[in-house]
């Protein structure tokens, strides 16, 4: 097969890569900018080509333009909508041999710059997958042909009796954005039917009636297929027409088997079928073409299904019966949502705002009265004047990265860019969460993804209502923890977290007896690391009768230390992550010398942990880097496995997140396992009227509750106890114990609970 390659200039070194992925057949190579199609399909004629690979945008749009159906996507403005290769990596289609001249069509495959062979990690991986679809046709799933018709009255009799023999049904809802009232505006199906043929219909709804119809549909009991289907969910609740029979989530699927790869659909189908492109801007078209987008939406999940079911590995299976029945706990959380005190709502914002006032009034009296310290231009011009960066040269940044390496520097630097990031983290908290826009009648909604992390650790966001906030980041304080309260007939809040359940984690995985022995011991574990780090004796850190901190800033301080060694973190990291301000306090707590900068202060935090548990820093993550390096996977003793495809070995970014995953994912399956139980018994079982779950927020449960002892009895129910086997083979039963926080008596705010 004779193959061409249309690239820029920047894809020639990476040129005998992808002769090597192509393997036998010949690569005619073409650098040369193109200016019409003519010229494209000369050079196809001319050499007899097969089949084409494209890597310059500035093709894109000319040979898209060839495809029968492709249709130029536009801004509001009217101006046509920028296309780009990262939005069509790996799409696949066929120009027709009559608009080259001949009789055979012409395969066309679209990859992004080859530069992203060298930067991404996953790069090689994906390119060969993609680049099999010229090389290997025959090993990739056998689509079908995509149609598609409005189901309406007329026809909805005999497209019900069709479905109604199907094998696997696709399920999508669109919605309204723009409608205050969060409205589905159509919902799609399509259905796999035993001939093999698939066939996918399209319903708005404009009434009653069509809601009736829906409801029918959903009630189909051929197994349901969705796309991050808890979007859809919480929408068909809302509505009243359960989905029956969801069984499969493309967006979990994938997850499941490559973790570190994105989970959108279009992603996902080019990954697992052969002959599609991305379509995502068909439906900006209007008119018919957004129900087509819809019923594409349909197609593609069910294709992608189909391939995903067929060729996952077993341990991705696996997997998937981990994380699936994540779902329902998070949609019933998410409808439920959190009650605000309207009050303390307004008083909260009010009280941040007088804070930012104060924050910029300082500001402009030091440095200009129209200065804005949101403006990255104008901190940047201050960063220059403070001889931050010299006068030759531009600023890399104004985030907040930057800005914590660059206070570090000079007093003053300090102290104008620590008020700085303190007006930004203000103005942040306020935007993020104190907008009267978040609420929705009332309430905060939020949505939990069982698949947000790599590690399985659910992520937070705001709701598919498209308010609400991530409930799992607030920051500390009581500005927004103070407005959330218990639900009207419920007794209080509590929340039940996990004790040191990372760091026991850590210990267990990497055998590192005394860190084994401290977690088991009665000790307040970062009080005795305190001691360990620190040389200050136990006692005077920790009153063990009271059960309280003696010497809470250099217990603080020892936390912090933990928390950032446990994964690895760096002295820059962990200068950002305390801040300037944090820092210094440790240096003149620790009276460490006076010629110390701050990265030095935190590369001395940071030696204290590798001094006091060596087994974790050298013998456990050696044992990481061989064993991703041997066989690109690390299985948890939960079951989980998690395929990596960056080499610890070789960058410390991969060795962070290849150290963090083990404790974060050995630990939130047990978290995950509890929550679903305690969800299932708070539905169905003896917990049912007495608690009423909240949020999943890493390790710990939060929930409302009714009778003074009900905390205790979910507690007690976190009892899971897991075999995990260290990186010596040796066997040991773990169990991480619950704390609860429940403040005193019953606890009204979220922001009362100790």
């Amino acid at each position: 097969m004779n193959v061409g390659f249309f690239g820029t200039e920047e894809d020639r070194p990476y040129i005998k890569r992808i002769q090597e992925y192509l393997g036998a057949h010949s690569l005619k190579v073409c650098f040369t900018s193109l200016d019409y199609w003519t010229q494209i399909s000369m050079r196809a004629k001319q050499n007899n080509l097969e089949a084409i690979i494209v890597t310059n945008p500035l093709l894109l749009p000319m040979i898209l333009e060839q495809e029968q159906s492709f249709v130029r996507a536009f801004n509001k403005n009217g101006t046509p909508k920028t296309l780009t290769l990262n939005d069509y990596h790996g799409s696949f289609i066929q120009i027709p041999g009559y608009k080259l001249g001949r009789e055979t069509p012409l395969d066309v495959l679209f990859l992004n710059p080859l530069e992203h062979l060298r930067t991404v990690p996953e790069a090689t991986f994906v390119f060969k997958r993609h680049i099999s679809k010229i090389t290997h046709p025959e090993k990739w799933f056998p689509q079908t042909d995509f149609t598609w018709e409005i189901l309406s009255a007329s026809n909805e009799e005999r497209l019900f009796h069709k479905f109604e023999s199907a094998i696997l049904i696709s399920v999508d809802i669109e919605t309204r954005e723009d409608c205050p009232l969060r409205i589905i505006d159509m919902v799609g199906y399509c259905g796999l039917f035993p001939d093999g043929s698939t066939h996918s219909v399209v319903l708005e709804l404009k009434s009653f009636e069509d809601v009736m119809l829906m409801r029918k549909w959903n009630k189909l009991r051929a197994p349901k297929v969705m796309q991050g289907g808890t979007y859809d969910a919480v929408y068909f609740l809302r509505y009243g027409c359960p989905l029956d029979n969801w069984l499969y989530d493309t967006s979990n699927l994938f997850h499941c088997w490559y973790a570190e790869l994105p989970k959108r659909l279009d992603y996902v189908t080019a990954f697992s079928i052969r002959r599609v492109r991305f379509w995502k801007d068909d439906g900006k078209s209007g008119g018919m073409r957004r129900l087509e987008y819809n019923a594409k939406d349909c197609w593609a999940t069910l294709m992608a299904c189909c391939s995903l079911l067929l060729e996952m590995p077993d341990w991705a299976k696996q997997n998937y019966l981990l994380e699936f029945p994540m779902n329902f706990p998070f949609i019933h959380v998410e409808c439920d949502g959190l009650a605000i005190d309207p009050e303390q709502w307004k008083k909260s914002q009010a009280e941040v705002e007088g804070k930012m006032t104060k924050a910029l009034g300082n500001l402009q009296a030091w440095i200009h009265p129209d200065f804005n310290p949101s403006s990255p231009v104008q901190v940047k011009r201050l960063l220059k004047v403070l001889g931050v960066v010299p006068p030759d040269k531009e600023v890399e940044s104004s985030d907040e990265k930057f800005l914590v390496a660059a206070s570090s520097k000079h007093p003053l630097n300090e102290r104008i860019l620590s008020e700085i990031l303190e007006y930004r983290g203000w103005a942040k908290l306020k935007s993020t969460y104190l907008v009267d826009e978040k609420l929705w009648n009332g309430r905060a909604h939020y949505r939990i993804n069982a698949n947000g992390t790599e590690s399985g650790r659910g992520s937070s966001q705001e709701s598919s209502f498209w308010c609400g906030f991530n409930i799992q980041n607030i920051p500390g304080g009581t500005e927004v923890k103070s407005c959330i309260v218990v639900d009207d007939g419920w007794d209080g809040l509590a929340e039940c977290d996990k004790a040191q359940s990372e760091a026991r984690c850590v210990g267990y995985l990497s055998g590192c007896m005394t860190l084994i022995n401290l977690v088991e011991s009665d000790k307040d574990y970062h009080s005795w690391n305190a001691q360990c780090f620190f040389g200050i004796p136990y006692d005077q850190i920790w009153d063990p009768v009271k059960k309280k901190a003696i010497n809470k800033p250099i217990r603080d301080l020892s936390k912090r230390t933990n928390h950032g060694a446990n994964y690895n973190m760096g002295a820059a990291v962990m200068l950002q992550t305390m801040g300037p301000k944090k820092v210094q306090e440790a240096k003149a707590l620790l009276k460490l010398p006076a010629e110390f900068s701050l990265i030095q202060v935190c590369e001395h935090l940071l030696m204290q942990y590798a001094n006091t548990y060596p087994e974790v820093k050298k013998d456990w993550y050696d044992w990481i880097k061989r064993t991703i390096k041997l066989t690109k996977k690390i299985v948890s003793p939960s079951g989980w496995t998690r395929y990596f495809f960056s080499d610890p070995s070789s960058s410390k970014p991969a060795l962070n997140s290849s150290v963090a995953h083990g404790p974060q994912q050995l630990s939130v399956s047990i978290v995950n396992r509890e929550f679903y139980s305690i969800w299932k018994d708070s539905v169905y079982g003896d917990l049912r009227g007495r608690v009423r779950l909240k949020a999943h927020i890493h390790d710990s449960i939060f929930f409302a509750y009714r009778g003074f002892e009900t905390p205790e009895e979910v507690r007690k129910r976190m009892n899971t106890t897991i075999t995990v086997k260290d990186i010596h083979g040796v066997s040991r039963n773990m169990f991480i114990p619950s704390d609860v926080s429940r403040g005193k008596g019953y606890a009204k705010r979220w922001s009362e609970l100790k």
